[in-house]
């Protein structure tokens, strides 16, 4: 079985490395950069994204874009300001037999997800999305970790399920796709303020606040949007927003402690040595949803001002602790804690009901 990643940045690499690695998958990488292509089938190593770890030779590394989609079934793990170009690249070469597993953590600059940019290319049944808690370099290296894929169709879900899962990558599925994709893309606005938190040397009670808080204003967005309210409280939500503020290799940790010690805006892109950050643009885009649809999100908010705007990083988080003071378990919370006990009701009655071991 072949399966394309579409392209060769760190989590694209990392992918791949482990599906030919791992899972005996032979792979097709492509990258838009034809000398780049050249270089990592080479060196059979992504010198400028993923130093040290080797690119299996099952993995073919290409620019030829049609090479690339006579694969049925592809990984996309392109930054989402590059999606919706990718997209309409493609859109004509696109046929019924494939499948797009879409592994990017943002949103486009209006609002919309990743999927939804899909599903206008290729019917919605046939389009599935990866998330959760996945620092890919620690991924590449063999380390264990889990991950969730969610999609409208069930039979499309456990396909990838399959194929990506290997016996250090175990794959979960979910049929919330609206609250695997937000979960994932608003995580990255919640690491921006944790690195901030770091940088600015406030402590762990304080980072620990924040990131509860940061998981309270995911929730209420996505609820806000359709998502099931357990799936924040799993690997998607709580899971990946853990792993995203507290890893060293977090990129979206590492812009907020870079803004806090004085970085500007306009020198990250540089520091960051052309990976992307994908707060900073999902910040905007959700910032703008927000305000039209009403929906409370003061983390957001102030990281669009420190962004857009120039505020002082150090004003926004003590505007953010100046905020009234008010009940903890509220609005999606309150839905949560119903949902979980019910469960924990349900767990109990089964349990009692069970027959009884000999």
């Amino acid at each position: 079985m072949t399966v394309t990643v579409l392209q060769a940045g760190s989590w694209g690499t990392t992918l791949a490395t482990i599906l030919a690695r791992d899972g005996g998958k032979d792979v097709v990488l492509w990258t838009r950069d034809a000398a780049q292509a050249k270089e990592i089938a080479q060196r059979r190593e992504n010198r400028k994204y993923l130093t040290g770890i080797r690119v299996p030779d099952r993995v073919e590394v290409t620019a030829d874009l049609e090479r690339a989609l006579a694969s049925d079934d592809l990984i996309v793990t392109v930054p989402s300001q590059g999606v919706r170009g990718l997209r309409d690249r493609v859109a004509a070469l696109l046929r019924p037999r494939h499948r797009i597993l879409s592994a990017t953590k943002g949103l486009a600059d209006d609002g919309r997800r990743m999927s939804q940019l899909w599903a206008e290319a290729l019917a919605p049944e046939r389009v599935a999305v990866l998330s959760g808690p996945n620092i890919s370099r620690e991924i590449a290296a063999g380390l264990p970790a889990p991950t969730v894929i969610a999609s409208v169709d069930p039979a499309t879900a456990r396909h990838f399920q399959s194929l990506v899962g290997t016996p250090m990558f175990r794959v979960y599925t979910n049929a919330d796709v609206v609250g695997v994709e937000l979960c994932g893309a608003l995580k990255n606005i919640i690491a921006l303020g944790a690195g901030a938190i770091d940088g600015m040397g406030y402590g762990e009670n304080a980072k620990a606040g924040f990131v509860t808080r940061g998981l309270a204003e995911i929730a209420r967005y996505g609820f806000a949007e359709g998502a099931n309210p357990l799936t924040v409280a799993g690997l998607a939500g709580f899971g990946d927003l853990i792993a995203t503020c507290t890893s060293k290799f977090s990129r979206n940790r590492t812009v907020g402690e870079m803004l806090a010690k004085g970085v500007s805006v306009a020198e990250i892109p540089g520091r960051l040595g052309g990976q992307v950050a994908e707060g900073m643009s999902t910040a905007e885009a959700t910032y703008r949803v927000s305000v039209k649809r009403g929906v409370v999100m003061p983390i957001t908010e102030q990281t669009h001002l420190v962004l857009s705007e120039g505020k002082p990083i150090r004003e926004a988080m003590r505007d953010l602790m100046d905020r009234e003071q008010g009940d903890e378990i509220s609005g999606p919370l309150a839905e949560i804690s119903r949902l979980l006990g019910s469960f924990a009701a349900t767990q109990r009655e089964e349990a009692a009901t069970a027959p009884k071991r000999p």
